[in-house]
């Protein structure tokens, strides 16, 4: 669950990066592949996308994207206010986490290939999905063995019930 785990390495005496510096870095490197993909749409048009319906959908799918983040980013947030009420069992079964361990990756991927059909960046889709996959080898990975740590057999048992799909 992408919540306040910085703290982790303090707690377990180990260095280095704790979930949201992590997760900060896979968000740059979103943000970097629609920048890339616009550079080289510069230099190599490639015009796939010129008609409205793909506009429409970009909005769409942009829409869709905020509200998967958004409702990941809450229900992630709100966990420490109710810390007490999910002690003594798993709290990763809440909100968008009951179907996908990483909402937050999901609705951002979903929101950036949104932005690129509808500035109409052909690279900028290639370079997203190139990202995507990046993300979930580098940084999905980390953040999931640094869970693991913290969280033990309950995580453990949270990802043989979710899948980690997309």
């Amino acid at each position: 669950m992408e919540e306040n785990n910085d703290n982790l390495n303090k707690e377990n005496g180990e260095r280095g990066p704790g979930v949201h510096f992590l997760l900060s870095h896979s968000y740059l490197v979103f943000l970097f592949s629609v920048i890339l993909g616009v550079i080289f749409d510069i230099f190599v048009p490639f015009n796939l996308f010129l008609n409205v319906p793909s506009q429409s959908i970009g909005v769409c799918l942009i829409f869709f994207g905020s509200i998967m983040v958004y409702w990941a980013q809450t229900t992630s947030g709100n966990y420490k206010e109710n810390e007490p009420k999910f002690k003594n069992k798993s709290f990763f079964y809440r909100g968008p986490y009951k179907f996908t361990r990483n909402p937050t990756h999901f609705g951002l991927l979903i929101m950036t290939l949104g932005l690129a059909l509808l500035i109409n960046s052909f690279f900028s889709i290639v370079f997203t999905n190139i990202a995507h996959v990046l993300t979930k080898i580098f940084f999905v990975k980390k953040q999931e063995k640094i869970l693991e740590n913290k969280y033990g057999d309950l995580y453990l048992d949270y990802k043989k019930k979710v899948k980690n799909w997309i």
